[in-house]
């Protein structure tokens, strides 16, 4: 049997009308009124082109990367952006959404825990680093191994890299040692990067004292429990010096501060840790041989 045109149009156009009687009985009609079929369909495009504007306002193909702000502890911003791969003048739209590939990339990093990247409006990408904080470096054995936030020592020897301090004669692991990195780290960027060596060097007055090492040639001593705070008062101590006419010497900071010259005690400590030195580089170089 044949069906004509007009016929099967009719047929395409019917909706599905659902009744109940009286009786609680449910009963399925059709409809053939093609004003359901342009509601249908106006409403369906609606719901498309909402969707397709959402995606559009997202990742904005138009917008490229403008600034780039880096919020790190210790690690340059550059380095994070190269080791991301993100550059001002980047596309908008290759960034949006993209947190979980970042992360993927500095999964075997050994520096950054996690990253997580926002994007402005105005085209500014936020990255904020969760890092493996380096509180300093131990030699054990004529190695260097790189010490984190918790004193834990990495696996593979590396070479100390100037940014952070040398830790001498703390036990490993040890309570005085925990307690003199979250010192270390409480301390503000400026005066982390002038501590060259941290000695802990007790004396009978003083059963935590710590020595420090500066890198502009004065010792401090100081206590782990007041270290962070009276740091602060190292470069006013430094002038005090000068207005004296003392060039390099220590600044106390154990119960207040002041400044004086080497002492004998002070010079002892200081060719102690020269000797050691040299007694370390004699043994790698024999070695060597």
């Amino acid at each position: 049997m044949s069906v004509s045109k007009k016929q099967r149009n009719k047929n395409n156009s019917k909706w599905p009308i659902v009744r109940f009687s009286s009786d609680g009985k449910k009963t399925v009609s059709t409809s053939n009124n093609p004003v359901f079929n342009r509601i249908g369909l106006f409403f369906t495009a609606a719901i498309l082109f909402a969707l397709f504007l959402q995606m559009l306002f997202f990742l904005r193909p138009w917008q490229d990367i403008k600034e780039t702000k880096v919020y790190t502890f210790q690690m340059d911003y550059r380095q994070v952006l190269k080791k991301v791969d993100l550059k001002v003048g980047d596309p908008y739209w290759r960034w949006a959404g993209q947190g979980q590939t970042i992360n993927r990339r500095i999964k075997n990093d050994s520096m950054i825990r996690s990253l997580s990247l926002r994007l402005s409006k105005n085209g500014t990408a936020i990255i904020r680093v969760n890092e493996n904080l380096t509180a300093g470096f131990v030699q054990i054995k004529q190695k260097w191994y790189r010490m984190d936030q918790n004193a834990h020592l990495s696996s593979k020897s590396i070479q100390p890299d100037g940014k952070t301090p040398v830790y001498t004669d703390f036990k490993n692991g040890s309570k005085i040692l925990k307690k003199t990195i979250t010192a270390y780290l409480s301390m503000d960027k400026v005066m982390r990067l002038a501590v060259a060596q941290i000695i802990y060097s007790p004396v009978k007055s003083s059963p935590n004292r710590l020595a420090l090492v500066m890198n502009d040639g004065n010792l401090v001593y100081a206590n782990p429990s007041s270290l962070a705070k009276r740091m602060d008062l190292y470069p006013k101590m430094v002038a005090t010096m000068e207005e004296k006419g003392i060039k390099n010497g220590v600044i106390d900071l154990q119960y207040g501060g002041y400044a004086r010259k080497f002492e004998n005690s002070d010079d002892n400590l200081l060719s102690s840790l020269s000797s050691d030195k040299s007694k370390s580089s004699s043994k790698s170089s024999n070695s060597s041989k």
